[in-house]
This record gives structure tokens, C-alpha cells and sequence, in this order.
């Protein structure tokens, strides 16, 4: 990394923190943002200046909501593991590779997320989870199931899901207080596995 141009490495970090802006409503509608007072680029500190470098010409131009963002990013970024950061660069690589109307469609999904009660959030995100403790080929499978799915075969599928995950919780009801002790302290294919046998047992 020592050997990395200075400028070509703020560009790298600065295209990554991008992400968190997307996250975070960089494609929202800023018509509020008059709200918020914006930043002087001399105001800021010599490492977010070194970080935000190829925003620095257009910096006076942003909305205060999306320079706020922007500085958001710069703090997230500073606090994530190699890992963490490996993931984001795929993320940004993913979305870059989007055409303009998925990227808007995504934005808009995102918003819609964001507009649900948090324990809806949680379920979600909670759903995501398990999706991306399969392996490759199986989330392959998923998604080249569910884009061949017709909008009426998909809302079946979903309320399938709905009472599978119905009758599930209607059995953790029933377990013991140890069994649900032990049920929480477990992975989710852990959890999967677990129930399994409960059930066969139960039969």
C-alpha cells in the first residue's frame, strides 16, 4: 500500500466511500437540504480533505445532506476491517456495472426499505443474512429462479415462504425454555439443522 500514489489512493478511498453515499440516499431528492448548513472545504480536517481530494473542485456545489453523507462515508471507512473494505470495493465494482435504470430502481427499493417499521427492517435484514451464508452455487440457483418467475408465481412463492415462517415460529412455541435457550445461540444453519431434528423427533 506505501507504494501507492498518494492522489491515486484518495481517489480509490474516495470512489469507495461512494457506497456508503448510496447507501444513505446519495440518489434521494436533496430539496431539503437547504435545511442544513453547508461546509466550507477549509473547514474540514487535512485527513478528510486527503480522503474527499477529487470532490474538492465541485465541494462548494454539493447539497449540505450529501456533503454531511460524504464525511459519513470518510468515518465509516476509517473504522472497517480489510475485509470489510474488500467487500465494499466489490459492491462499488457491482454497482458501477449497473445500467441507470436499475441503479434507480435500486435506489428506490432502498427507500422503501428504509420507510418500514424496524422490526420489518430486521426481518429483512435477518433474511440477507441467511441468503449470504449459501453457498455461491445455491444463491445462483435462487436468483436464476426468481427471474424467471412471473409476478403471479412470485407472490405465491412469497406467501409460501410466509407460512413456512408462520408455522416455524407456531413450533418454537413449543420448546423447552434450554431448547429456545439453545436455538438463540446458534448460526442460522445451525438453527436449520437443529429444528430438523426436532421435528423428526416429534413425529
Amino acid at each position: 500500500m506505501s507504494n501507492i500514489c498518494p492522489l491515486l489512493l484518495a481517489n480509490r478511498i474516495a470512489l469507495i466511500v461512494l457506497i456508503f453515499v448510496f447507501q444513505s440516499q446519495l440518489m434521494a431528492d436533496d430539496m431539503n437540504s437547504h435545511k442544513e448548513e453547508k461546509l466550507n472545504w477549509g473547514s474540514l480536517t487535512h485527513e478528510q480533505r486527503q480522503t474527499l481530494k477529487p470532490f474538492a473542485v465541485n465541494w462548494p456545489e454539493l447539497s449540505a445532506k450529501r456533503q454531511q453523507l460524504l464525511l459519513k462515508g470518510v468515518k465509516r471507512w476509517k473504522t472497517m476491517s480489510p475485509e470489510q473494505r474488500e467487500k465494499a470495493r466489490a459492491r462499488l465494482k457491482h454497482w458501477k456495472n449497473m445500467d441507470p435504470a436499475r441503479r434507480k430502481q435500486v435506489s428506490q427499493r432502498y427507500e422503501r426499505f428504509k420507510s418500514l417499521p424496524l422490526d420489518e427492517q430486521e426481518t429483512i435484514k435477518q433474511k440477507m443474512r441467511w441468503f449470504r451464508s449459501l453457498p455461491k452455487e445455491k444463491r445462483q440457483v435462487l436468483r436464476q429462479r426468481w427471474d424467471k418467475m412471473t409476478p403471479k408465481e412470485r407472490s405465491r412463492f412469497k406467501n409460501k415462504i410466509n407460512e413456512r415462517k408462520k408455522r416455524r415460529q407456531e413450533f418454537i412455541k413449543k420448546l423447552s425454555p434450554s431448547q429456545k435457550r439453545r436455538l438463540r445461540s446458534m448460526s442460522g444453519p445451525e438453527r436449520r439443522q437443529f429444528l430438523r431434528q426436532l421435528r423428526q423427533q416429534y413425529r
